[in-house]
């Protein structure tokens, strides 16, 4: 895995750490299409309420977070939270 999506990696986890109780089962998986960086991330049962927040805010203001973060490298990121 390059250095350029480690350190994404941690700032999505510093962030959900933030929002989250149960913090080690934060888990993210990174996967690469074309010029698309995909963050996938997965919590435990009954956390996912608390990141993607009321009508979807806190996630947004995440992905958004994210997006900011990848254009000094010119990447494309998305995050996705699954169940």
């Amino acid at each position: 895995m390059s250095k350029r999506y480690t350190k994404l990696e941690e700032l999505l986890k510093y962030i959900l750490e933030q929002l989250v109780e149960d913090k080690e089962s934060i888990q993210i998986t990174t996967t690469e299409e074309r010029d698309l960086i995909i963050l996938k991330v997965r919590l435990a049962d009954g956390e996912l309420g608390k990141v993607i927040g009321k009508n979807g805010l806190t996630a947004n203001a995440i992905r958004g977070v994210m997006q900011a973060a990848g254009v000094k490298d010119k990447l494309n990121v998305n995050v996705e939270f699954l169940d």
